[in-house]
């Protein structure tokens, strides 16, 4: 069932056949006065690797910079979508280094996704090329064509398989203002960073009116197949005082609601592989490589041997 969260039919159908829409977004005034804030708050951006403002343990600079990203992008929401409630940003950044990829994942489940949608608004503050770390989408990977719950204490249902899916992933070569809006379920990954400039974007969400937040919890000690749910308030995301260790633990704030029955499913090999093609198919897009696809034969007729090398060549010049 299709979740309305668009104004326009036209946005709201692409969505939903994609699990995520390139939209302009911010425009220069908004734009210049973001960089701006990013710039106040971040004045040194020499740390290695990836950050995300949610990793802070500094409640205070999370919370002014949430809200500070939620009021420039208001305008944004309002001419975009229907029936929302913002639920709060972050800044991020790469600094140049091999080390700033972002492994391929999932977002947490944290509406109840039969009944309510949860977005991610990707808005980078600079252009995005191949070369600073572009954001890549599995097109039609989202809970529509796939239901499965998402927590940091569960694997994804393609873990071990992450090389397959970064195979098929579209990049979002995108300018500057631009908004990549992804359902929070649609499998995303970075490249590194191997530009000149730190590469800084954000990341806001939206989920319909009214919908409960939501947090799943896998106890490892449990033999049960089950998890435990917590309802949450809208800020949760930025309240995690350790992020790296909080995430992994029963959580401190919320309340437990009790326990569901849950088993993840698990794709590995072929099958994993028919399932990315049915999601990508789904969503308008073809199949980049297929690892499980015959050797060509060799011809060794006369004659035939020039064609063959000729068509092997251009097979891998493209």
């Amino acid at each position: 069932m299709s979740v309305r969260i668009f104004k326009s039919d036209e946005h709201q159908s692409l969505f939903d056949k994609q699990g995520f829409i390139v939209l302009p977004f911010l425009n220069p005034c908004e734009l210049e006065e973001l960089n701006k804030i990013f710039d106040q708050l971040h004045p040194e951006t020499n740390s290695a690797g990836f950050f995300s403002g949610s990793y802070s343990s500094d409640l205070n600079y999370k919370k002014k910079a949430s809200d500070e990203i939620v009021k420039k992008f208001s305008r944004s929401y309002q001419e975009l979508f229907v029936d929302y409630t913002p639920f709060g940003g972050a800044f991020l950044f790469k600094v140049p280094g091999a080390n700033s990829e972002l492994a391929a994942h999932q977002d947490w489940t944290i509406v109840d996704e039969q009944k309510f949608v949860a977005l991610n608004c990707w808005v980078p503050l600079c252009d995005i090329t191949l070369e600073n770390g572009p954001l890549m989408i599995l097109p039609g990977s989202h809970f529509k064509n796939l239901n499965v719950v998402r927590a940091p204490t569960l694997p994804f249902f393609f873990s071990g398989e992450e090389k397959m899916i970064i195979n098929e992933l579209e990049p979002m070569i995108v300018k500057a203002g631009t908004a990549v809006i992804l359902n929070q379920s649609v499998i995303h990954y970075s490249l590194p960073n191997l530009g000149s400039t730190v590469r800084k974007a954000i990341t806001a969400g939206i989920k319909s009116k009214g919908a409960q937040m939501y947090f799943h919890y896998k106890d490892s000690a449990l033999v049960k197949n089950e998890l435990e749910v917590f309802e949450e308030d809208d800020d949760f995301l930025i309240r995690f005082e350790n992020f790296a260790e909080d995430i992994a633990l029963r959580p401190k704030n919320g309340k437990s609601i009790g326990f569901i029955p849950y088993t993840l499913p698990q794709f590995k090999g072929k099958e994993l592989y028919e399932k990315i093609r049915e999601m990508k198919t789904s969503a308008g897009y073809k199949m980049k490589t297929n690892p499980f696809a015959a050797p060509p034969e060799i011809l060794v007729a006369k004659g035939k041997e020039k064609s063959f090398l000729k068509k092997l060549t251009s097979i891998f010049s493209n």
